[in-house]
């Protein structure tokens, strides 16, 4: 199996959980974006000096909360190029990206990607989920802006039960309004923090794993990549048993990504999920971490189905 290089993870640098969206979905309890104190930009530097000593060719990952909202963004990026880290990359909602100058800014100092939360094509299902009138308006923008600078642009929805029946049409807006932006990540939402009071988003698997289907369909004919990252779905939904080597689990469990850039990014470690009874004799189990634990407070496990792909599952373990 060849190794997708869309799926490898960065280490992540956050800059504090201040944001300026107050999006339903999100899984940072409501209560931290009232923090006053960010990071420093010093304390930002050292984390990353550290990083380089531990790893050389590095990517990096700046989140937050929102991270355009620091006024010391371009700083960071620039010292972490200066510094030697191969790839940097912001995670953002793209709002404040809606300024031209500003992305002038990020793209002088070194910025080379831009993770976007862009969650529908609807504008009222967006600006919903977001929790902000006009966020929509501006992270097209935004996008439009970072294609302009040249800064790669790869697409985050959040799939909730609001925008799950639009996911076909969301690949198919890409490919129409956004030719320049090739990858997709279909993150699903995770209950916890914020999204816990607002788990009637919680979509079930089972409804949601044929628009899935037809959306990983529809990017492999259009030419976008999608992948499922640590906060998708199981192999047995959607069929991504399909696309293993976009699946960042299999990918970090199999093909044997850094552990370094593993424990930075992992979102949801093993011991965050857990596993149906018919999940052990899936062929597929032993790289599959499972559905969130608060995910079977909300929804049944019986969608979940054992994958019984034995050729494949022989072929793995003589890999191990």
């Amino acid at each position: 199996m060849k190794r997708s290089k869309g799926v490898l993870p960065y280490a992540v640098v956050r800059l504090g959980s201040r944001c300026n969206a107050k999006c339903l979905f999100c899984n940072v309890p409501a209560e931290s974006y009232d923090l006053p104190k960010a990071v420093s930009a010093e304390e930002i530097k050292t984390e990353i000096a550290n990083l380089v000593n531990k790893q050389k060719n590095l990517k990096i990952s700046i989140s937050g909360g929102e991270p355009t909202i620091n006024k010391d963004l371009p700083e960071i990026i620039k010292f972490a190029k200066d510094n030697g880290i191969q790839t940097v990359e912001i995670q953002t909602n793209a709002i404040l990206l809606r300024d031209k100058n500003f992305v002038k800014t990020l793209k002088k100092a070194g910025l080379d990607k831009a993770f976007v939360a862009f969650h529908s094509y609807v504008p009222e299902i967006h600006d919903y989920l977001v929790g902000r009138k006009g966020a929509y308006a501006d992270c097209l923008a935004g996008i439009k802006n970072l294609v302009a600078e040249k800064i790669k642009v790869d697409l985050n929805p959040v799939v909730t039960s609001r925008s799950y029946k639009e996911l076909p049409g969301y690949i198919r807006f890409v490919k129409k309004e956004m030719p320049e932006v090739k990858r997709v990540s279909l993150s699903v939402i995770q209950p916890r923090g914020r999204a816990w009071n607002n788990r009637n988003l919680v979509p079930r698997y089972g409804l949601i794993s044929p628009y899935v289907k037809k959306t990983l369909e529809l990017g492999k004919q259009m030419g976008i990549e999608i992948f499922n990252p640590y906060c998708g779905l199981p192999f047995c939904m959607g069929n991504w048993w399909k696309y293993l080597n976009n699946c960042a689990e299999f990918t970090e469990k199999h093909l044997g990504c850094n552990q370094l850039n593993f424990v930075k990014t992992n979102v949801c470690p093993p011991d965050y999920k857990i596993k149906a009874c018919q999940c052990l004799v899936c062929d597929l189990e032993r790289f599959c971490n499972g559905v969130w634990k608060e995910y079977a407070e909300i929804h049944s496990l019986s969608d979940l189905k054992p994958i019984a792909m034995p050729a494949i599952s022989k072929r793995l373990k003589k890999e191990k």
